[in-house]
């Protein structure tokens, strides 16, 4: 469900060779492409973190933005048509080194973003609502990863699950084992995931069940959710090197299976990926792994977690993975955002025509276009960088 950060910059200056990838695969051509920064004036470091897409008709990209040389970030929201329309920029200072994560728009499409210490609302408007700094009320590192909204309540997946009012009030604490990195809202409860650990919570916030997978010990996780309440858990391992974990369990909180993935590129040792994973519509699920500068998409059949097919190309991390109706998979990261089938059969490859941060990048998509983002070097500075594509 995510996409994953860090604190460092990182930048892709090797030229990412589009023949790598499948000769029937299409090239696309951005029908438009942005570049925005939030003072034009000023040397700034930018990048996009996420896109949004909102359905009164515009996109939401969030990122950071920072002088130069200083290590004080802004949180960034841009607001566009679906043209490329520049309609509100907006901003808020950061802690030191403190990052976005996260961001959900709420009905009224308010975009409520966090980072690594704090969440903050903004309106439709791109106007302040409140910002709360949650390291400063509880006294230590909030180690703030993921946030959702359902019913008016904001949920805020960190060193516990935190839950604020849309007014900004903290309504509840959560203590957790270990540190979370996904918290999923369903029909069948509320889901927790961490550091191995995955919990289901009823709509009180009580504790319905709790799983341990004994073999996973880093805080990244993704998860994804079946209507029947069967959760697939995507976890994230340092030892061995880079490697991953994909488990279902039932609705019980019973596993039916765990299966291990090695390191996506054995040969490097760049920065990783973090796992990520959905369901398409006809059951099989996706897994994405990735390693600088190789990503890997798996088909798994969800009954016995056996890969199906696998599809390697040499293009860049897996910042984020999304699914839609008919089962086309988007993947943006690096210079080349791509989609696929439900088969992991390559349809199409785009390109951002510049150097980027490898670590940046967001999408999001409707039936007729995609949007992509990324931090990318334009006039030597990096900048932020939108486009999008048809939809085909």
């Amino acid at each position: 469900m995510r996409f994953s950060k860090t604190s460092a910059h990182v930048v892709s200056v090797s030229a990412v060779v589009l023949g790598l990838v499948a000769c029937t695969a299409a090239q696309m051509t951005p029908t438009w492409e942005k570049w925005f920064s939030l003072n034009e004036q000023q040397e700034r470091y930018e990048t996009i973190h996420q896109v949004i897409y909102d359905p009164a008709g515009a996109v939401i990209s969030v990122g950071s933005s920072s002088y130069t040389g200083s290590a004080n970030d802004e949180l960034v929201v841009f607001k566009t048509a679906t043209n490329g329309t520049l309609l509100w920029k907006s901003s808020t200072d950061l802690d030191v080194y403190d990052r976005p994560w996260h961001s959900v728009l709420g009905n009224d499409g308010s975009i409520y973003a966090v980072t690594e210490s704090s969440i903050v609302k903004f309106n439709s408007n791109g106007i302040k609502q409140w910002q709360r700094n949650i390291s400063t009320l509880i006294g230590a590192d909030a180690m703030i990863r993921d946030v959702e909204i359902s019913n008016n309540q904001v949920y805020v997946a960190g060193r516990d699950l935190f839950v604020f009012d849309v007014n900004g009030n903290l309504s509840n604490t959560v203590a957790q084992i270990a540190p979370l990195w996904d918290v999923a809202i369903h029909s069948t409860g509320i889901y927790t995931a961490g550091t191995g650990y995955v919990r289901r919570y009823n709509a009180n916030l009580s504790p319905v069940w709790t799983y341990a997978h004994p073999d996973v010990q880093n805080p990244p996780a993704d998860l994804a959710i079946a209507n029947d309440g069967t959760v697939y858990a995507a976890t994230y391992n340092d030892e061995p090197q880079d490697s991953a974990y994909l488990t279902r369990i039932n609705s019980n909180g019973v596993q039916v299976w765990t299966k291990f993935f090695n390191d996506p590129d054995t040969s490097s040792f760049n920065m990783p990926g973090m796992p990520k994973v959905s369901i398409l519509p006809n059951g099989n699920l996706v897994l994405g792994l990735s390693q600088q500068p190789t990503r890997i998409i798996n088909i798994i059949d969800a009954a016995t977690g056996n890969v199906k097919s696998s599809n390697t190309q040499k293009v860049g991390l897996i910042n984020e993975l999304e699914v839609d109706s008919k089962g086309g998979i988007y993947v943006v990261g690096g210079k080349t955002p791509q989609k696929f089938d439900s088969t992991g059969t390559l349809l199409a490859n785009g390109r951002i025509p510049a150097d980027v941060e490898i670590t940046s990048g967001g999408l999001a998509f409707t039936s007729s276009q995609i949007f992509v983002g990324a931090g990318a070097f334009n006039n030597s500075q990096m900048k932020i960088y939108l486009s999008s594509y048809a939809n085909q």
